[in-house]
């Protein structure tokens, strides 16, 4: 899958949402759970459970944050067109 440029702070929203990667999520679907994650949590509590999760159990953190930056490289790059 390409990528494209992505703020990684959105991200960092998905990975620590509560959505499931086992879920087939809609670009909408994504962007709603990115804005709702940084309205309740902000950025810097976002990074900082991301961290965590890097530390606590970095052998499903990668996948996780992998899933996460396809799916907002791919809901963001087509909302901004």
């Amino acid at each position: 899958m390409t990528t494209h440029a992505v703020d990684p702070v959105l991200c960092m929203a998905l990975f620590v949402s509560d959505a499931s990667q086992t879920s087939d999520l809609d670009n909408g679907t994504i962007r709603d759970v990115v804005a709702r994650t940084l309205e309740q949590l902000g950025p810097n509590e976002c990074y900082a459970r991301a961290a965590e999760v890097f530390g606590d159990r970095p052998e499903t953190a990668l996948g996780r944050i992998t899933w996460a930056r396809e799916l907002c490289s791919r809901a963001m790059a087509l909302a901004a067109v």
